[in-house]
């Protein structure tokens, strides 16, 4: 990597805004070929999505990292029996919801499915006309990467909304990474009510472990490369 110029990176240690980024696979689980695409895709896309995002470079490494996270804990890198199914057959995801709300006899409509293999149920607007991405391409590994760390780039910013109108003053940049998943899986209400538990929750828990099987790294674009 010091050949090519890249460093590693590290969360409120790196000072370069607009730096090249590489995700590395450290074990065999995210070397299959999908998710290299899908960690490719982040790399490649930074500088479109910072410029259509208009977000920090250092921020959108992390929320680069905590994607390849939430790929590991919502389909196991695209290898999970209930994600295959769930893709095979949306029909009856959606089947099983209206039976559970005839059940309740409710009014209410059933919610979106999640797609994809990072389970996504609403696609951003911006990258959805900027990609054309849709429910239906998410499990396309490039589609899911660059909708998945848009959506978390939109959830950082809800998350710092929130931080000032609800007075939140646990959640700093040094925890961004416990408790914006709160918002990604719909858990916004703990956070709201304070009764958020990032160090006993499952689904922070396993995003950061699978997390830990990636390392980051940047390169300034000024860099020479030496040969």
């Amino acid at each position: 990597m010091d050949n090519n110029g890249y460093v590693p990176w590290e969360w409120q240690k790196s000072t370069c805004t607009n730096c090249e980024v590489f995700l590395l696979p450290t074990r065999d689980e995210v070397r299959t070929e999908k998710v290299r695409l899908f960690i490719q895709a982040l790399a490649a896309h930074k500088a479109e999505l910072q410029e259509l995002y208009g977000v920090d470079g250092r921020e959108y490494n992390l929320l680069a990292h905590m994607s390849v996270g939430i790929l590991g804990r919502e389909s196991l890198f695209f290898t999970s029996r209930r994600y295959r199914l769930k893709e095979a057959m949306p029909w009856a995801v959606r089947l099983a919801k209206i039976l559970e709300i005839y059940i309740e006899g409710s009014n209410k409509k059933p919610s979106d499915n999640s797609r994809g293999p990072t389970q996504i149920k609403i696609v951003p607007t911006k990258v959805a006309e900027r990609y054309g991405i849709e429910p239906d391409n998410l499990y396309i590994p490039e589609n899911a990467a660059i909708a998945t760390v848009g959506y978390l780039i939109e959830a950082l910013g809800e998350l710092k909304r929130r931080v000032v109108t609800n007075k939140l003053d646990f959640i700093t940049p040094a925890t961004y990474v416990d408790y914006l998943p709160y918002i990604y899986f719909g858990g916004t209400r703990a956070l709201v009510q304070k009764t958020a538990t990032p160090e006993s929750n499952g689904y922070v828990r396993d995003m950061k472990r699978y997390m830990s099987w990636i390392e980051v790294y940047e390169r300034n674009n000024n860099t020479p490369l030496l040969h």
